[in-house]
């Protein structure tokens, strides 16, 4: 593999433009908007304008970026790993050397276990034979039946410990902090006790108003002396209501 250094361009007067290779480094699609995983490339493309912006003007070794692909590979690899140890069950391999590997840590049922034990004893004799993937039936059979990995299971791996995320605390925090999944969508998916009532609810055209605001009790069961309108002050009636949902649908409209 052959490292191509760019050196910093040079400006009218033959000086070293290093804001312009500095500014190359956020030229660079993060890992999280490309959706793909960082290669060597990658990494030298972000890691040389660094150096130049910390004041590094000879750049980095030639092997720092394979480093650190590999650093934040094996890293990835062992937060997965500690993650689906916490909230995964029924493993492959009762020693974890069959399909995935590292399911040692993994918790088995006893019935899991008697039966993949059968198994292997079988293959070890030659009368069972396993799949493509070095899969038995029954491990074959679990891992059809584990869902994908979720946000929630990552949730719920950190509450019950670190996962090597904990040198992160804003990735942490946001994490357990934010919505849960499906929490969003369903949010109107609950139920009261009795004697409890919701406190904001929604008008026919979608509009949000607070609880116990009506045209007759005013605000909180208070009523006002003399003529009132729907909501008690002037302004506050269905045209004057219109009126300023039109506004507003024409400023968002630009």
């Amino acid at each position: 593999m052959v490292l191509v250094y760019l050196e910093p361009a040079d400006d009218a007067n033959g000086c070293l433009d290093w804001d312009l290779e500095i500014r190359k480094r956020y030229a660079q699609p993060l890992a999280s908007e490309s959706g793909e995983f960082p290669d060597v490339s990658t990494v030298e493309s972000r890691m040389l304008p660094i150096c130049y912006e910390t004041g590094l003007t000879s750049g980095h070794v030639q092997d720092a970026p394979h480093f650190m692909s590999v650093a934040t590979e094996t890293f990835i690899k062992e937060v997965l790993a500690s993650i689906f140890s916490k909230t995964r069950s029924n493993g492959p391999g009762a020693a974890g050397s069959a399909g995935t590997g590292g399911a040692a840590t993994w918790v088995q049922t006893n019935k899991y276990r008697n039966q993949l034990e059968r198994e292997e004893e079988a293959a070890l004799r030659g009368e069972l034979q396993r799949d493509k993937s070095g899969l038995l039936p029954i491990e074959a059979k679990a891992a059809s039946e584990r869902g994908p990995l979720g946000m929630s299971d990552v949730r719920t791996a950190l509450e019950l410990g670190d996962c090597g995320l904990g040198q992160m605390p804003v990735v942490v925090q946001q994490i357990m902090l934010g919505y849960r999944e499906g929490e969003v969508e369903a949010w109107d998916d609950y139920s009261w006790l009795q004697g409890y009532e919701r406190a904001i609810v929604e008008e026919i055209d979608g509009d949000i108003e607070m609880g116990g605001v009506n045209g007759t009790n005013g605000v909180n069961g208070h009523v006002y002396d003399g003529e009132i309108d729907e909501f008690g002050w002037e302004g506050g009636e269905y045209e004057d209501k219109s009126a300023l949902d039109s506004l507003l649908d024409s400023c968002l409209a630009i």
